[in-house]
């Protein structure tokens, strides 16, 4: 029987999990179990999970002898480097300031990004990704939502339709729907609208697939809301329970880095998740529904 190598705990087979080196792929790696790999902080360059004490401002001790080298360029990072969205990177000082951010994860582009019809400028990794087929979109589209309602039982009366928009035209929808719900414009990816007794999700044009993902997720949630919590008008809850609802989208993939990277934001939205997965961990997946349905109005999770 294998042991934990962070806590020391006997695991079975299928509770455990080995994370291996690229550099020494033959190694027998780290096993840590299922709740030391949820509960423990991650290495913010490979993402391992470890222990505090084994982390160095955030970095393994394997990362750092090995040393770190730029994600853009390629080379040596000796002095300050950056990490973008908590654990993408690093980057060199001087490619993040040469060089254009991606409109979607904010790396530096480099001569290698894209430039797309409306102006944006993709970096090659996620245009390599990025859904430009309408029917593909929409495909993918029905099929989260047949997960949602599948693994969490978000089931609605009225099913929101996929309408896919330029970023002018999205940001243009989110305007009004702040000046309607009193909450400032934020850059956004997706929208949930209703409009008469019809219900959209609008979603920005040429998004990566595991991001396009993430936005019907969070947006599909919202329209849940509508219908099962339509007075709930704490943003921390409604906000932390869309995220929430992504979140368990992106685990049930297995995206774990993108999942990762949600936890780590350290906004409304990463408060909010945090404080859904607590509501789940006290009592259940369906008591986390309950729990909206139960919510006062106006109050907020203490």
């Amino acid at each position: 029987m294998k042991h934990c190598n962070l806590c020391g705990r006997a695991v079975a087979q299928n509770e455990y999990r080995v994370f291996t080196r690229k550099r020494d792929a033959n190694g027998k790696g780290l096993t840590v179990c299922e709740q030391c790999e949820r509960a423990q902080p991650r290495c913010l360059v490979c993402q391992t999970p470890m222990t505090a004490q084994h982390l160095r401002a955030g970095i393994c001790r394997a990362c750092l002898r090995e040393g770190l080298k730029c994600k853009r360029c390629k080379n040596s990072i000796g002095g300050d480097f950056l990490l973008l969205n908590g654990n993408d990177g690093p980057y060199c000082a001087r490619c993040y300031q040469n060089f254009a951010p991606c409109d979607i994860c904010g790396a530096p582009t480099g001569d290698d990004g894209v430039t797309l019809a409306d102006g944006r400028v993709l970096c090659a990794r996620c245009h390599k990704t990025a859904i430009t087929d309408s029917r593909e979109a929409h495909e993918l589209f029905e099929r989260v939502v047949a997960g949602l309602e599948r693994s969490l039982g978000l089931e609605l009366n009225v099913r929101p339709q996929l309408m896919l928009v330029d970023h002018a035209r999205l940001i243009e929808l989110a305007r009004t729907a702040a000046r309607e719900n009193g909450h400032d414009a934020e850059r956004v990816l997706g929208l949930f609208v209703r409009q008469g007794r019809k219900r959209f999700i609008y979603l920005q044009e040429d998004l990566p697939r595991i991001l396009l993902i993430q936005v019907v997720a969070h947006e599909f949630a919202h329209a849940w809301q509508g219908e099962q919590a339509p007075l709930l008008a704490d943003h921390l809850v409604r906000e932390g329970f869309a995220e929430w609802v992504a979140y368990k989208m992106l685990q049930e993939l297995g995206a774990q880095k993108k999942a990762a990277q949600m936890l780590q934001r350290q906004d409304v939205y990463g408060q909010g998740l945090r404080e859904m997965l607590q509501v789940e961990r006290q009592s259940s997946i369906s008591g986390v529904l309950k729990f909206l349905r139960a919510k006062p109005v106006h109050s907020a999770i203490v």
